[in-house]
């Protein structure tokens, strides 16, 4: 059993999991598996070791096409922090407008939320383990313009793409966001 599933299984403290974080993050282990018969607990467990922040996006359509912004050399759907006040919803459209210079967007349904870790680069939280959940929107785009980036965020790029060409993009994506992209594959 490996040292993280022992620190899980055990209910050990958010410090042993915070070790944990900065020895693998110095060893290279590209990634861990952790198995343990009561998901939800180790979820919990996992998940109380950071600062919570949630994140709403926009899995963009129109006319069988599919938005993508290019940041920071990957490809991504637009997305970005929930404002406090905010719902998921409305940070979803909000994000979407901003990052991509649309609107007339629409929400059709919600999709399933993925997951990342990451120390936070910024002053206020320096250095804290960040656990981040997007929360994820399919939306329909009735709109004519083909999008502008939003350059000030690192966007270079707004693309549309049929689910034909979606290998270019999960050649170059996140790993959290390969099984969403799969749901638009032809």
């Amino acid at each position: 059993m490996s040292k993280l599933s022992r620190i899980l299984n055990e209910n050990n403290s958010v410090e042993a999991i915070k070790d944990w974080l900065l020895n693998f993050e110095k060893n290279d282990h590209l990634e861990t598996v952790v198995e343990h018969p009561n998901v939800e607990k180790l979820f919990q467990n996992f998940s109380s070791a950071f600062l919570q922040l949630d994140a709403a996006g926009g899995v963009v359509k129109s006319g069988g096409k599919l938005l993508f912004i290019f940041r920071n050399g990957k490809w991504d759907f637009p997305k970005g922090k929930t404002d406090k006040g905010e719902s998921n919803k409305t940070a979803a459209l909000r994000e979407v407008e901003e990052e991509c210079g649309i609107s007339n967007h629409s929400i059709v349904k919600a999709l399933p939320s993925t997951y990342h870790i990451y120390q936070s680069p910024y002053k206020k939280t320096f250095g804290q383990w960040i656990f981040k959940e997007t929360f994820w929107f399919e939306m329909d785009y009735n709109g004519s313009s083909a999008g502008t980036p939003q350059l000030d965020e690192g966007i270079t790029e707004v693309r549309w793409f049929h689910p034909n060409e979606l290998d270019e993009v999960l050649e170059n994506t996140y790993e959290n966001l390969k099984a969403l992209i799969q749901l638009y594959r032809a």
